[in-house]
């Protein structure tokens, strides 16, 4: 816990840092006091003992001198002996031979000797001595009749050493305390900001941007805190500016109906937009687990490898699960590595309805043109025989005009039905919607081919549960679909007949045309309602049409809000059901 506290460890090196201080501090006055005390004690112990070696010097009453020596002494905390000569006691005499010279020549000189410890030649020496001093006593005729010992004890109460090294003692302890308090508190009020920095840089970290740092200083911690602020609200806009590109990003690719595919260098996808993810689901990679990184289709792996080695935009078009794909790879580098690529992004574009509509283009020109160039050569060649007199009487004359004339009508007939088409593609084709007799319509409709039903020998007839079926839609146009329907289904039944039903469907109706004719193959079934389609390709100009009344007639029917669908059996007959809402919508 205390590594991770800085207050802590502030604190604790401040505390280490004046206890040193402090305690260097102490033992250096303690030290100097000390040493200043003992001169100043060598300093009195030696007047003392001059002044006591003079007033027996010069007293000629010995007695006298001796007890006024001993009260001044005693005055001043010392103990007064008069030790004999070395040559009467021994034990003066073994202390003067452990002498230095240097003391030697003070005690030649008269001066005193000053030692610490106890003296070793008294006999019952004060055990609380701690200095003593000697010199001796000599007389006018220079003869040393004795010494004085003035020895200096430890006064508890007065000792000045201990009282002094008691007194930086309890300073020292103050000291520590009043560091140690002083230190808290500032190193608090210093790591109150530091804290709530920390906490703000741990929410920034956890993507939260809106803390702020109270600022209450403007030294550097303050300066800091500002910085703090500052980064904290520029992360913030960086980021709301960030995440609001992610969404729009996520939405144009979202909303793409092209796929975006980015895969690493290894092949697994990296990203993957609904698009994509939802044309790639039906491959066997995604099959197991649509969440599970994969690797790109092998169509696409070729692809990444050109990319790479290349290392400019590639584009490719291939045929993929039946369609038509145009794909455009472009490599993907890193800000800090430009010249390494990270990886591929491809976008893949579904052309197959582009490339139909345009093989319907160039088919639709082509029909047209054949459509046109039959009638036109027809009508070209007998005009061209009448204007030659190639007709030999009045009748053949009659039989090329008749011709002619039937020509010109087929093709009025085909621009008609281009006109009416292209006007619905464009929704410029005005619907009357009104109220109307579905079955009544139907019957119409049956009636007017009756002669020819009846001399080809097949039937025709309406079937529905009701007598009247009412709709709302324009009578003519469903009329029109209708009668094309039934026109299409005699010409090619040879056998049998055409039933038209007319069913309620409560929300809907259903028209069906059933008929009992050579059908449709499955492979040209799905392509009836294409413009200028024909499934029996040899079909003769009597029986064949224009190729786009299907085509005109779903057009018509989904102006309706309605539906329409081809079901066939080769050899059986074909099924035409009409679905359509007894209200039209109100948009048509």
């Amino acid at each position: 816990m205390i590594r991770r506290s800085i207050v802590l460890k502030l604190w604790l090196t401040i505390i280490v840092l004046v206890l040193v201080v402090l305690a260097i501090l102490a033992l250096y006055l303690e030290q100097f006091f000390d040493t200043y005390i003992q001169s100043i004690e060598r300093r009195d112990l030696v007047s003392q003992t001059i002044l006591v070696s003079e007033l027996l010097e010069q007293e000629p009453n010995p007695v006298l001198a001796y007890d006024i020596g001993a009260q001044v002494v005693t005055a001043l905390h010392s103990h007064l002996d008069i030790l004999p000569p070395p040559a009467q006691d021994p034990p003066v005499a073994r202390f003067l031979a452990t002498l230095s010279p240097s003391e030697k020549r003070l005690l030649a000189d008269n001066q005193p000797v000053i030692r610490e410890g106890l003296p070793p030649f008294l006999a019952h020496p004060d055990p609380d001595t701690n200095m003593y001093a000697l010199v001796p006593i000599v007389m006018p005729m220079g003869q040393i009749t004795a010494y004085v010992v003035i020895t200096e004890s430890h006064d508890v109460a007065g000792d000045p050493v201990r009282t002094i090294s008691m007194f930086i003692s309890v300073a020292v302890i103050v000291g520590m305390l009043m560091a140690t308090g002083l230190a808290f508190v500032i190193l608090k009020n210093l790591s109150r900001p530091l804290l709530e920095m920390n906490e703000a840089a741990e929410q920034m970290a956890k993507g939260r941007f809106n803390l702020r740092v109270r600022v209450v200083t403007q030294d550097e911690v303050g300066r800091l805190g500002m910085t703090i602020n500052h980064v904290a609200q520029e992360l913030e806009q960086t980021v709301r500016a960030l995440n609001q590109e992610k969404e729009e990003i996520t939405g144009i690719l979202g909303a793409m109906t092209d796929a975006v595919v980015a895969a690493d260098t290894e092949g697994n996808l990296t990203l993957l937009n609904p698009a994509a993810r939802s044309r790639l689901a039906s491959t066997r990679r995604l099959a197991r687990s649509s969440d599970a990184p994969v690797e790109l289709p092998e169509e696409l792996v070729r692809m990444q490898k050109d990319t790479l080695e290349a290392r400019q935009t590639v584009e490719r078009e291939f045929e993929w699960h039946n369609r038509v794909i145009v794909t455009t790879m472009t490599p993907l580098y890193d800000s800090d590595a430009p010249l390494q690529p990270r990886g591929t992004l491809a976008v893949l574009r579904d052309v197959t309805e582009e490339r139909r509509l345009d093989r319907l283009r160039t088919d639709f020109v082509a029909n047209v043109s054949h459509e046109l160039r039959t009638p036109l050569a027809m009508m070209q060649g007998y005009a061209e025989a009448l204007l030659d007199d190639f007709a030999q009487d009045s009748e053949q004359r009659q039989e090329f005009a008749r011709i002619i004339h039937d020509e010109s009508l087929r093709m009025r007939r085909l621009v008609n039905e281009l006109l009416d088409l292209a006007q619905l593609e464009s929704g410029h084709f005005a619907i009357r919607a009104e109220q109307l007799d579905l079955v009544g319509l139907a019957r119409r409709v049956v009636r007017k081919f009756s002669v020819l039903a009846n001399d080809r020998s097949l039937f025709l007839e309406v079937n529905s549960p009701s007598d009247s079926l009412t709709v709302v839609g324009d009578e003519d146009r469903l009329e029109q679909v209708l009668t094309n329907l039934v026109d299409n289904a005699l010409r090619h039944t040879f056998d049998g007949g055409v039933t038209v039903d007319v069913l309620d469907q409560e929300e809907h109706v259903s028209l069906r045309v059933m008929d009992t004719g050579e059908g449709i193959s499955a492979e040209d079934l799905p392509f009836v309602f294409e413009r200028f389609y024909k499934a029996d390709k040899a079909r003769t100009r009597a029986r064949g049409g224009t190729g786009l009344g299907l085509s005109i007639a779903r057009s018509l029917i989904r102006r309706h809000g309605g539906e329409i669908s081809a079901q066939s059996t080769r050899g059986v007959g074909t099924v035409f059901t009409i679905i359509l809402p007894k209200d039209m919508p109100e948009d048509s």
